[in-house]
């Protein structure tokens, strides 16, 4: 059954905290205001080992429809500067989280 299912996952180390899956998510599907199907998350800022540390976690509503009535990649992965945003099959996410980085799985759907 996984071989329908993608998904999103966010490699919590890359993502800089630029909102650009944000904003690019709000303009594909045209959402009206305070109607975010990802939106960025800050925690912090804290110390960290003697340092100030920021961190950012994109978290994707599950109306998320991965953008698959264009037939690309989510917009929101594709705007990602940072590459910290990856659409892949949901098989694919389940090999790459064990890699021992940090990683956050968004969203798994089936898609026709």
């Amino acid at each position: 059954m996984m071989e329908n299912q993608y998904g999103i996952l966010v490699d919590l180390d890359r993502c800089v905290g630029c909102y650009a899956c944000q904003v690019a998510c709000k303009q594909e599907n045209n959402a009206s205001r305070g109607t975010p199907w990802i939106r960025v998350n800050t925690v912090g800022p804290e110390m960290v080992y003697g340092k100030l540390r920021m961190e950012y976690i994109p978290l994707i509503s599950k109306e998320c429809n991965l953008c698959r009535a264009r037939g690309l990649q989510p917009s929101c992965a594709d705007h990602c500067p940072t590459k910290a945003l990856s659409f892949l099959p949901a098989s694919f996410i389940l090999d790459k989280i064990t890699d021992r980085k940090r990683y956050q799985v968004c969203i798994i759907k089936s898609v026709t």
